[in-house]
């Protein structure tokens, strides 16, 4: 019998084996429990970006006027709507929006025309 085989025999025994079967069961739980928290964490982070950005840009819609993405505010990036050149709120919010010096003399070049509103094809 060549090594392959037997290797090959000697996983099935083993995948037979209930007290290794469990075993395998127990460490994949562990390790998903250890790797669960990073996970719903970045899911989180995702998630609230996302809600961020569409807030944005249907504020935008709303008052007509622009958003910018990834406008740096405090070291940390934000949506930013914008109406005749002056910022008018940010996603997540920042206090003071008006007086922040990072926006004093923001590139008008940035700023995107929100897209126009999607027709749903099926009401839920």
């Amino acid at each position: 019998m060549s090594a392959a085989k037997s290797a090959a025999a000697a996983a099935r025994a083993l995948a037979s084996n209930r007290a290794v079967r469990a075993a395998a069961a127990a460490a994949a739980a562990k390790l998903a429990s250890n790797a669960e928290p990073a996970l719903r964490e970045r899911y989180d982070r995702w998630s609230g970006a996302r809600a961020d950005r569409l807030l944005a840009i249907r504020l935008a819609r709303q008052i007509q006027g622009a958003y910018s993405e990834g406008t740096i505010i405090s070291s940390t990036p934000h949506y930013v709507v914008w109406k005749a050149g002056a910022p008018v709120e940010a996603f997540p919010p920042v206090e003071d929006l008006e007086l922040r010096p990072e926006l004093r003399d923001f590139d008008q070049r940035l700023l995107k025309v929100p897209p126009p509103e999607r027709r749903r094809l099926m009401k839920r």
